[in-house]
């Protein structure tokens, strides 16, 4: 029976091809980068959902204790991007296409998912209390 997480990580992987199919196939650049643009906010919302899900199991636990960030997703959404960025340079300096949006799109989707993996770790401090403790001389 499959579960919930290998679940989403299907569809997430079904989308990423989705994406690479659509940047290989598909000449028009306005089209491409639309779709990577709605791609890579998709991703930012299903970390960010995570990261809030998170918060919430470890406001549910005893002090000091705290929930995992789930770092599996961050690692395969930053080998998703990295994947997009190749193919696209790939793309560009085989056939001419313009690809600038693209590298900017998928740029900021590394920069997103590092930020998610920065922002879970604050966040566990912040609801441990240990952000308090790490402040005082």
């Amino acid at each position: 029976m499959a579960t919930t997480k290998k679940i989403q990580l299907f569809w997430l992987a079904l989308a990423a091809l989705f994406v690479a199919a659509f940047i290989w196939l598909v000449p028009d650049s306005l089209a491409v980068t639309t779709v990577s643009g709605a791609f890579t906010g998709v991703l930012g919302i299903f970390l960010g959902t995570d990261i809030a899900a998170m918060i919430l199991k470890t406001r549910a636990m005893q002090p000091g204790d705290y929930k995992s960030i789930n770092t599996h997703r961050y690692v395969i959404a930053l080998f998703i991007f990295a994947f997009l960025l190749i193919e696209a340079v790939i793309i560009a300096s085989n056939s001419g296409r313009e690809m600038s949006q693209l590298y900017m799109c998928f740029g900021l989707g590394v920069l997103v998912v590092i930020g998610g993996l920065i922002n879970g770790i604050e966040c566990n401090k912040i609801c441990t209390g240990q952000e308090a403790q790490d402040e005082s001389p």
